[in-house]
């Protein structure tokens, strides 16, 4: 090729090379990179030639080369148009187009659904999110461009491309559905299983007209058994779920009731009753003790906690045995009088042997007594005898004033249990119904982290061959008297906003009625203040409301309700 005419062909790629650049900058380093080196190519080859360098044969790959940049620029054009063009319909495809109009038209022009569909397609390319605005525009400008007749066969979904989009689009809306199902019964404190959810599902989708209970889905809802097929293809079709609307499989956690004023009043009653208490504790005198007492039912075979397993083992455990009992502790706010503080373990006669109760009886700590009775449920009758146990230990420390706080289960606040602890010299006060979770100290304290450690003594059981109830009882006394004769429970009861004389920084939960405790007088509550802490079906008679505060205010006092 000669000079002249390579020099034409050399500047021809360079302005070739020029728009190139400015083009394929919008493709990435992968198209500059082909680009450049066609371009470096080329001109390498030109400048041969022009220097006289060389044979005739280097002429073809000089046009090539050029040729190639050519096409490299129509590519580029034919991307940037592209580009254009989905920036225009928000990165959508033609399909996903034409789904994002059937949603719109199925759900009766809601744009709220037709954002999220087009937010999930973005999320999945890693596109940028839209606006609202962006979104309206672009289902409005569908609408309005699509002709009658393929709207109808959208929403009608008629054979062929249409019932496929249709499809898709019901699938979508169902989902929805869905998960706003779920959120309203997660509102109302239920987890729903898979099943519940696959079955919500289809009913949704036959809400559109799109009955699937004829397929996979439907026949895994009616068989899910774990090992049968339709189970395997359940779990997963309801994993595939969770992750593409962010559900979790879990337990639901119950958060403590949201502060209002009927529940600050009723707190707000419970600290002005135990302040007053402790009041006329101080005027008679004495040193004002707070106890709580509570029951707590532990099953004789309370499961395991998470450990390391070998994958390839399988084992047969020991046969779990059923029932269990009922254990009852009490805290208080006095370190010295905490190890002295009766505990009790009641049990079902059948049950718990009385050969068993003989063989642990060695190991037993003093103030732990068991006793077998016709129910393991907290009963009128045992709880005289645990108010008379306690009354015993009282007598001991007469400067003392026990201040017994207790739960409104029915065998609490029984006129019977009201009448023997008058009778025992024992001050109560009841936790407001529907509270125990907020306010109780040993639900909110201890039974949680009992619970657990007493798990991890029974896989330790199970270690060493332990599987007989006179094994785990063994390891009941002795996790009871490090738990509960081995913290502190004043910083807990202070925590509460019941132990005015120690630092006062309330727990998480209470926070809210901080400023409650501090508005809280001395005085004595109402008859109708103590009525509202009671359970609704409780009537606080005259009688009632002297037996309840007649220790307090003198044994020759006698008051009416008003």
């Amino acid at each position: 090729m000669t000079g002249p005419c390579c020099n034409a062909i050399l500047a021809s790629a360079v302005f070739s090379s020029a728009v190139c650049s400015s083009l394929a900058s919008s493709r990435g380093p992968c198209l500059m990179g082909e680009a450049a080196e066609d371009m470096e190519e080329l001109g390498g080859r030109a400048e041969g030639r022009a220097d006289g360098g060389g044979n005739r044969g280097g002429e073809a790959p000089a046009v090539q080369a050029l040729r190639r940049v050519q096409k490299c620029m129509a590519s580029v054009r034919k991307a940037l148009s592209r580009s254009k063009a989905r920036a225009a319909t928000l990165h959508l495809t033609v399909r996903e187009a034409s789904i994002v109009l059937a949603i719109y038209l199925l759900s009766r022009y809601n744009l709220n659904a037709v954002a999220l569909y087009v937010a999930s397609r973005n999320a999945v390319r890693q596109q940028p999110s839209h606006s609202a605005a962006e979104v309206r525009e672009l289902t409005e400008s569908l609408y309005l461009e699509t002709s009658i007749d393929e709207l109808i066969a959208l929403e009608c979904g008629e054979p062929g491309r249409h019932a496929r989009v249709r499809h898709a689009a019901v699938s979508f809306l169902a989902e929805l559905r869905t998960v706003e199902w779920l959120e309203s019964q997660n509102m109302l404190g239920a987890a729903p299983s898979s099943a519940a959810m696959a079955s919500k599902y289809l009913m949704f989708c036959e809400a559109f007209h799109d009955s699937r209970w004829d397929g996979a889905l439907a026949r895994a809802v009616h068989n899910n058994s774990l090992n049968h097929s339709a189970g395997r293809y359940l779990r997963k079709w309801s994993a595939d779920f969770r992750e593409r609307w962010n559900v979790a499989f879990r337990v639901l956690s119950v958060k403590p009731p949201a502060p209002c004023a009927e529940l600050a009043a009723k707190v707000k009653t419970l600290w002005q009753w135990v302040f007053w208490l402790r009041h006329c504790c101080i005027g008679v005198g004495k040193i004002p003790i707070l106890l709580n007492l509570d029951e707590s039912y532990i099953p004789w075979s309370p499961g395991s906690l998470a450990g390391n397993v070998l994958r390839k083992t399988r084992v047969t455990g020991a046969k779990r045995r059923r029932g269990g009992f009922t254990y009852t502790p009490i805290i208080c706010t006095n370190e010295a009088l905490q190890p002295l503080l009766p505990r009790f373990l009641v049990a079902k006669r059948s049950v718990l042997s009385a050969r068993a109760v003989r063989t642990v009886s060695a190991q037993k700590p003093d103030n732990l007594h068991i006793w077998r009775e016709a129910s393991a449920w907290s009963t009128v009758r045992v709880m005289k005898r645990v108010l008379e146990e306690l009354s015993h230990v009282m007598a001991a420390f007469p400067a003392f004033q026990a201040i017994l706080l207790l739960d409104c289960h029915a065998s609490h606040i029984h006129p019977d249990t009201v009448r023997a602890a008058n009778n025992s010299n024992i001050w109560m006060a009841v936790i407001p119904a529907g509270l125990t979770g907020l306010i109780q100290p040993l639900d909110t304290l201890a039974f949680s982290a009992f619970k657990f450690h007493l798990k991890q003594q029974f896989q330790m059981g199970l270690g060493e061959s332990e599987t007989l109830p006179e094994d785990f009882l063994r390891r009941v006394f002795a996790l009871s008297q490090t738990f509960f004769n081995g913290r502190k429970w004043k910083a807990g009861f202070a925590s509460l906003g019941l132990e005015p004389e120690a630092p006062v920084r309330l727990s998480r939960d209470l926070r809210p009625y901080q400023e409650a405790l501090a508005l809280v007088p001395s005085s004595a509550p109402t008859g109708d203040q103590l009525a509202s802490i009671f359970p609704r079906n409780y009537v606080l008679t005259d009688d009632l409301f002297d037996a309840w505060t007649r220790l307090a205010r003198g044994r020759h006092l006698r008051l009416r309700l008003v």
